[in-house]
């Protein structure tokens, strides 16, 4: 989880969102990347060393700042099937559950880790 910096724009964040969908697809990395209201959620899912190095070159981009890791952990298989990304509007956060576009990547992850998942998206769609 991350926080705009007041410098990048609304463009510049549908730039990044779209920059990281093709890089990630291309690189195998798969995932969520959400934002909102000056807010990014992301989850990422991959070969451990690239992901790694990716965590990396994420800290390091100047367009957000306070980057949080919430969980890191190793997975016995993986739960995404590709690499979505979004912008959460008004639409979506009133929602009473969250959307199965986003809780169907969920579904391959071990069921604990996969219901602290729903809970954290839900939150941040909740309250962004």
């Amino acid at each position: 989880m991350s926080n705009k910096t007041e410098e990048t724009s609304d463009m510049q964040v549908e730039q990044l969102l779209e920059g990281s969908f093709t890089n990630n697809t291309s690189s195998g990395v798969k995932g969520l990347l959400l934002y909102s209201e000056g807010n990014f959620f992301q989850i990422i899912e991959g070969e451990k060393v690239f992901i790694l190095d990716l965590f990396e070159t994420i800290k390091k981009d100047p367009r957000h700042y306070g980057i949080i890791q919430v969980i890191g952990r190793d997975i016995e298989q993986g739960a995404f099937d590709g690499y979505k990304t979004d912008i959460i509007t008004g639409d979506i956060k009133y929602l009473t559950v969250i959307p199965k576009e986003y809780t169907d990547t969920l579904e391959g992850l071990p069921w604990d880790l996969r219901k602290i998942m729903e809970r954290m998206l839900k939150t941040f769609i909740d309250t962004h």
